[in-house]
Order: C-alpha cells, then sequence, then structure tokens
C-alpha cells in the first residue's frame, strides 16, 4: 500500500497527552507547529499541569548575577577527566532592559525574583526571557533618605496555593549609624495576581543580621531577625498565605545564638549553617525533616581538609548529595555521600551570596500580563 494511503492523523487526544511529555524548550519549538498548537501549548492550564508533571524530573540549574551586574543561568555535568564538576553558563539578555543586576533574591516554581542597581524589582523566566516589572511602592523607603541615611532591603518571594498568587515581600530599613544599634523594619508585600502592594508589620528587628534574602520552604519564606524585647536571635518565619510572622523553633544544640548562622534549602527543607566551630576545616549544618518539629533538627558536618572552617557558607544543594559552598570566594561542591570537595569550574565570576537554584518551567511571571523582550 502507498505510503500516502496509509499515513492517518493520531487522534488529538493522543497528540496532546505526547505533548504534555516534552521538555520545556521543545514546547516552546512546538508551538510554532500552527495556530492551533501554539494556542494550546500557550493555555496556562497547560503550562501548569506540564509544570506540576515535570517539576521533580528536572535537574536543578544555577542562576547568579556576576561582579559585572550580568545574570548569567548555569547547566552542571560532570567532567569525568579530571574529576570535577563543570558548569556552562549563558548569559541572560532581556529585550529593553539595561541590566545593571545586583541581587537574585529569590526562586520558585520555574520565576526568579531580581533586583538591579536603582532598586526596581523584576520577576523573570530565566526559560522563557519573559519579565515582569514590579511597580513601585508609594510607602517604599528611598536608596537615601533624610540626613543621608541608607535604606537596607530584604526581599523573599514565594507561591501562595491557597490564593494561586504569587507575592513578594520587601523587608526595609533605614542603615543605623554607631549610636543606635536598632531600627524600625518595614514589612511591604506585592501580590502579583492583584498587582498591589500593602504594608505589614513585624514583632522581630531584621537590622542586627545579615543582608540575606528570605528562604522559602513549604510556603514560607525564612529570615534570621531578633526578638525586640531580649534581642535574641531567632528564625522569623513569613507564611505566605496568613501574611504573618511566626517563630520557628531552632535546633536545640544551636540555642539562640544564631547571630553568625546562615539559612538555606538543603534537599527540600529548611537547614541552618555555621562554620564557626570547635573542629577545624569543618562546617556544621542541620537540617529540619519535618517542618515545624524542633525535634527533627537533624546534624550534619562537613569536614575536609581544604575547606577554611572561617569562610566556609553553606549556599544550597544542586542534587541529593551534592552541596553547594562557598569557600573562599569560590565556589565549591561538596558529595555528602563521597564526603569528597570538588571544585565548580564556570567562566563567569559570581557575587557568591546571590546564587539561587531554579527549575526550567513556561510559567508566566504575571499570570500573561507580562512585559516582555
Amino acid at each position: 500500500m502507498a505510503m500516502s494511503k496509509a499515513k492517518k492523523n493520531l487522534p488529538e487526544e493522543i497528540i496532546f497527552d505526547i505533548l504534555y511529555l516534552l521538555p520545556v524548550k521543545s514546547i516552546g519549538r512546538c508551538r510554532c507547529v500552527s495556530k492551533q498548537w501554539n494556542n494550546f501549548l500557550s493555555d496556562p492550564q497547560f503550562i501548569k499541569s506540564h509544570f506540576t508533571l515535570h517539576d521533580h524530573k528536572q535537574e536543578e540549574k544555577l542562576i547568579l548575577a556576576t561582579w559585572l551586574s550580568q545574570l548569567h543561568t548555569v547547566t552542571f555535568y560532570e567532567n569525568e577527566i579530571d574529576d570535577e564538576i563543570d558548569g556552562i553558563s549563558r548569559k541572560l539578555n532581556f529585550e529593553h532592559l539595561s541590566g545593571n543586576w545586583v541581587t537574585v533574591a529569590g526562586s520558585c516554581n520555574g520565576l526568579v525574583l531580581v533586583v538591579d542597581r536603582e532598586n526596581i524589582i523584576f520577576l523573570i523566566n530565566p526559560t522563557t526571557l519573559k519579565y515582569h516589572k514590579v511597580p513601585v511602592f508609594d510607602l517604599s523607603l528611598p536608596l537615601l533618605g533624610r540626613n543621608n541615611r541608607r535604606s537596607c532591603n530584604m526581599y523573599g518571594f514565594g507561591y501562595d496555593v491557597v490564593s494561586d498568587d504569587y507575592k513578594v515581600v520587601n523587608l526595609s530599613y533605614y542603615d543605623t549609624n554607631h549610636s543606635e544599634y536598632k531600627a524600625d523594619t518595614f514589612v511591604d508585600m506585592y501580590s502579583v495576581r492583584k498587582g498591589v502592594w500593602k504594608r505589614l508589620e513585624t514583632p522581630y528587628d531584621h537590622s542586627l543580621t545579615d543582608l540575606a534574602s528570605g528562604v522559602l520552604v513549604n510556603g514560607v519564606l525564612h529570615w534570621l531577625a531578633c526578638r525586640k524585647t531580649e534581642y535574641s536571635t531567632v528564625i522569623a518565619a513569613f507564611d505566605l498565605t496568613d501574611e504573618k510572622f511566626l517563630e520557628l523553633p531552632g535546633p536545640i544544640d544551636l540555642g539562640n545564638n544564631c547571630f553568625m548562622c546562615n539559612l538555606a534549602v538543603i534537599r527540600g527543607c529548611l537547614s541552618i549553617s555555621t562554620s564557626i566551630s570547635r573542629d577545624k576545616n569543618t562546617i556544621t549544618f542541620w537540617m529540619m525533616i519535618e517542618y515545624g518539629v524542633k525535634e527533627s533538627w537533624t546534624k550534619f558536618k562537613i569536614t575536609e581538609p581544604d575547606l577554611d572552617d572561617s569562610l566556609g557558607t553553606l549556599l544550597c544543594s544542586i542534587t541529593d548529595d551534592d552541596l553547594l559552598l562557598d569557600v573562599d570566594e569560590e565556589l565549591v561542591v561538596y558529595n555528602m555521600r563521597e564526603e569528597q570537595r570538588r571544585d565548580l569550574m564556570i567562566d563567569v565570576t559570581p557575587v557568591m551570596y546571590e546564587v539561587r537554584t531554579f527549575r526550567e518551567s513556561l510559567l508566566s511571571p504575571s499570570f500573561g500580563n507580562e512585559t516582555e523582550g
């Protein structure tokens, strides 16, 4: 039988089932097949279902701000020749945006929160290069206030599953001088779906800890902060659904002394780490295996002769076994199972504390109303 006579069209349902299985970049190419395919593959429900299906199957990628104020993504692969972890970087270019990026402040569902040198906040999708410029809040602190007091900002970003909304949180305060030891912290939250800002309250003083971005776990953003009464350090947890601060218990053997600690996400769990240890060349960290349960904090140690115990910082995990560290301003991958360190070779110089992981997705930064290149 001739090929032309034997050829038949597949049912639409089977075609769409196949499309659901394709990776993100292939979906982008398939949108060019026809108007019908483009409409289906651009439908928010398809995009949401596609992300849910592929979320845990994808490898983590890195996104970072460089010393040249550029944004780069990094894809990892293992170099079997010299037994090192290498990274292939890609510079992100957004049409109509000049860049000057200084902060990678959050990551959730393939979307990333970034801030430029003018303190303008953008929500971007590094895969599709779509972006949403977050409007400036009328009550936000200026970069330079009265008496030349500089404002300090800490950001957070996450998804509220109850309201199906992405939310941006900005903690800001005026920098204190030598005669002051505390400052009022302003908490402002932006709803991406509603497109509005509002001011909230915090029972904590956030001005005495490092300017770290919020760590997202279980739909909650976490910062290290101080109680206003006794000024002991706590883990301040901001629930994106209730839009209120709670206090999360820290590890029992760490106590309230968290000033020299860092928060991170390790294997999807909240983690707190410190390089200040009695053990030489050791970074100690705890993972909250069961979220909200104090007794579930589990202690781990990274001990390696080449680690500088005073300069080692745990940044994140890039696989179940591999942790990303900043050791003396160099990126290092430490394998927990093999207890072995490997240098991460990439062709860009990152700002170390502005490193985040993300998974590729097709999700829109502003529910379909984004500005884009």
